[in-house]
C-alpha cells in the first residue's frame, strides 16, 4: 500500500488497521478448511465467515501483500456448496453453513473476489480448479432469483445485507426489486467474463459479456427514475420505481423521499450509470446534504425521509425472520462501505475533490470512534459522528486507508472493475 495522507486523521485510521489485521486472522479450524478472518476482534460476530464483509476484508489484506486470504475466503465459502450451487451466505466453524435464513445463498461477491485475486496473482491454475463451481453458484443466483424483465431480487430483501433498509423493513417479501442487487450481479457477469478469458474460454467470455450487457440495460430501463433523476427501487405491485409514498401525486413534500435508500448508490459504484445520468443523481443527492452527504459521509438514508433516524439498533421487519428481532440499523447512519462504494463513484465520474474530501471525511469518523473508544464500530450517526454498534469491529471498516491510493497521483495495489 501507498500512503499519499499524512494527516492526523488519516494516520490514526491507518495505524488502527494496521494494528487490528493480524488480530482478526484465524488458523484453519472446525468445519473450516482453510484459513480464514473475523469480522471482529471482540465478542461480536466471532467464528463465523460472512460473503460480503469477508469479501470486502480480504481487499484490504491483498492490497497489503497478502492475496491468499482472498482465495482462503472463496474456497472456504466453495467447500460448502451443494449439488444445486447453492452456497449459505454465512458459515460458521462451529457447524458448517448456518445461514440464519433458510436459501439465504452467498451475497454475490465471489466471482469479484476470484477475479481481482487471479489479476492480481495470475493464478490460473486454482481459476480453472474454481470457474466450474463459480458457474454454478452464479447461475444459481439468476434462476433461483429470477424476476421480471430480466432482473433478479432478494427474497427478502435485508439478505442484502442492508439488515433494516427501509423497502426491507416496509414492503412484504417478493414485491420489491432492489437496485443493488442487480448491480453486484452485473459485476459478477464481468468477473466471470474476466476468468473465462483467463482460461481462454472464449465462448464463455463472450456469453457473460453479453450476460452482464442486457442486465445493464435493464437495470437502466426499471431501476432509473427520471422523474427524480435516481436509482430506485422497483415496486412490483405498483409497476413503477419507488421513491416516495405515493404514485407521485402528492399535493406537498410529505413522503417525497422516503424510499430514497443506499441500494440506490450500488449503480453508480458499478459504473452501470450513463454520464449525464451519474451527475444529476451525485449532484442532487449525493453530494446534497438534505440527502445523502453527511459531515461524517454517506447516510445510508436519505436524510429527507421521514423514516431517517440514527437509532443504535434499527427497528425490525415488518415481514422478517423472528430470529432478527434486532438489526444493525441502515435507516440513517454512516458506514464505512457506503463511503467506499460511493467514493469510487465520484472518482470514476470526474468528482475527484469530492471523493478526496469524502476520504477525509471517513479518516475524521474513524479517528472519532478511536479518540473515544480505542476501537472502530460498524456504523455512526449521521448527524454527529457518534460510533454507534459494535465494539472492536474490523469488517470492511479497515478498506478506509485505501482511499488515497486512488486519489490522482496514487498507486492502487487493486483492479476492483472488469
Amino acid at each position: 500500500m501507498t500512503l499519499q495522507m499524512n494527516s492526523k486523521t488519516f494516520l490514526a485510521a491507518h495505524n488502527h488497521i494496521a494494528q487490528i489485521m493480524p488480530l482478526v486472522k484465524h488458523a484453519a479450524e472446525g468445519q473450516f478448511r482453510y484459513p480464514y478472518l473475523s469480522v471482529t476482534y471482540g465478542q461480536h460476530y466471532s467464528g463465523y465467515i460472512f460473503s460480503w464483509d469477508n469479501h470486502h476484508m480480504t481487499l484490504r489484506f491483498a492490497a497489503d501483500g497478502e492475496p491468499e486470504q482472498m482465495r482462503y475466503f472463496v474456497d472456504n465459502m466453495l467447500s460448502f456448496q451443494t449439488s444445486t450451487g447453492y452456497i449459505p451466505c454465512v458459515i460458521s466453524a462451529a457447524d458448517g453453513g448456518s445461514g440464519s435464513i433458510s436459501d439465504f445463498h452467498a451475497q454475490p461477491f465471489l466471482a469479484q473476489n476470484a477475479a481481482i485475486y487471479s489479476t492480481l496473482t495470475n493464478d490460473t491454475a486454482w481459476v480453472e480448479k474454481v470457474f466450474p463451481q463459480l458457474k454454478r453458484y452464479l447461475a444459481y443466483w439468476l434462476e433461483k432469483h429470477a424476476a421480471p424483465f430480466g432482473l433478479c431480487r432478494w427474497r427478502y430483501p435485508y439478505m442484502s445485507g442492508f439488515d433494516n433498509e427501509i423497502t426491507a423493513t416496509v414492503f412484504p417479501p417478493d414485491t420489491i426489486i432492489s437496485p443493488d442487487l442487480n448491480a453486484w450481479l452485473y459485476l459478477e457477469l464481468r468477473s466471470m467474463a474476466k476468468l473465462a478469458g483467463m482460461l481462454s474460454d472464449v465462448v464463455a467470455q463472450q456469453d457473460y459479456l453479453t450476460q452482464a450487457e442486457k442486465l445493464k440495460q435493464a437495470i437502466n430501463d426499471k431501476h432509473w427514475d427520471e422523474q427524480y433523476g435516481t436509482y430506485a427501487a422497483y415496486d412490483l405491485c405498483l409497476g413503477k420505481t419507488r421513491v416516495a409514498w405515493s404514485d407521485g401525486n402528492l399535493t406537498s413534500d410529505v413522503g417525497k423521499y422516503a424510499y430514497l435508500s443506499c441500494p440506490a448508490l450500488i449503480p453508480l459504484f458499478a459504473r452501470i450509470a450513463e454520464p449525464e445520468q451519474a451527475k444529476r443523481m451525485i449532484k442532487n443527492y449525493v453530494l446534497n446534504p438534505e440527502h445523502f452527504r453527511s459531515p461524517y459521509g454517506i447516510r445510508s438514508l436519505s436524510r429527507s425521509s421521514e423514516y431517517y433516524n440514527n437509532a443504535r439498533w434499527g427497528n425490525p421487519q415488518r415481514f422478517g425472520d423472528h430470529r432478527r428481532l434486532t438489526n444493525s440499523n441502515w435507516q440513517g447512519p454512516v458506514w464505512i462501505p457506503i463511503n467506499w462504494f460511493v467514493f469510487h463513484a465520484l472518482l470514476h465520474y470526474g468528482f475527484e475533490a469530492e471523493a478526496a474530501a469524502l476520504a477525509d471525511d471517513t479518516f475524521k469518523v474513524i479517528s472519532m470512534s478511536l479518540n473515544q473508544l480505542g476501537y472502530m464500530r460498524e456504523n455512526f450517526d449521521g448527524e454527529t459522528g457518534e460510533p454507534l454498534y459494535a465494539d472492536y469491529f474490523a469488517s470492511w471498516n479497515i478498506l478506509a486507508d485505501l482511499m488515497p491510493d486512488y486519489l490522482p497521483g496514487g498507486k492502487p495495489a487493486l483492479n476492483l472493475f472488469f
